[in-house]
């Protein structure tokens, strides 16, 4: 078998173009505090600007993950990268590792449940490796069940979705 590629990329989503755009408005937004003339604007502009900086670091460096290979011989990857360009830091697992790929549903108290689609090894001990996640909406827990059908078919392993509480 030749060997495939799966891969769930952190900026293809819509949502981080969007917090983009939104660290950019704020930035503008923030602008009279630097451009005034007074010195307690220009100290609260350098603590706006200072913050902002930090989530902008944050929003630069998505992850990746990927399964490369074949049954044989594939690893799992997980890449952070500067604005899904250049990598950064990179984890590589074989497939040996994990026995199956699971979607389980986390209940969250203030906002959709998360959908997480795991790739796991027999028991709870083993190693896990989280491959995506998804608000729980009807459209993402079928994006993730199809995403975790071509993993399944890539790697060989098999599929368990975990049961209803």
């Amino acid at each position: 078998m030749a060997g495939r590629a799966v891969i769930h990329r952190s900026v293809a989503h819509r949502g981080w173009w969007l917090a983009g755009l939104a660290l950019l408005a704020l930035a503008y937004w923030g602008l009279p505090l630097i451009q005034s003339d007074q010195f307690e604007n220009h100290f609260f502009g350098l603590f706006y600007y200072s913050i902002l900086a930090g989530v902008a670091l944050f929003w630069a460096c998505p992850s990746e993950q990927r399964f490369v290979g074949s049954v044989d011989n594939g690893q799992f990857e997980r890449h952070t990268t500067i604005l899904g360009i250049a990598t950064l830091w990179r984890q590589v697992t074989p497939l040996s590792a994990f026995s199956e790929i699971r979607l389980e549903q986390d209940p969250n108290l203030f906002r959709k449940d998360t959908v997480w689609l795991m790739v796991a090894g027999e028991d709870d001990n083993a190693e896990r490796f989280a491959f995506a996640n998804y608000p729980a909406s009807t459209s993402n827990i079928a994006k993730a069940q199809a995403l975790a059908e071509a993993l399944s078919k890539a790697t060989g392993l098999v599929l368990k979705v975990a049961d209803a509480e």
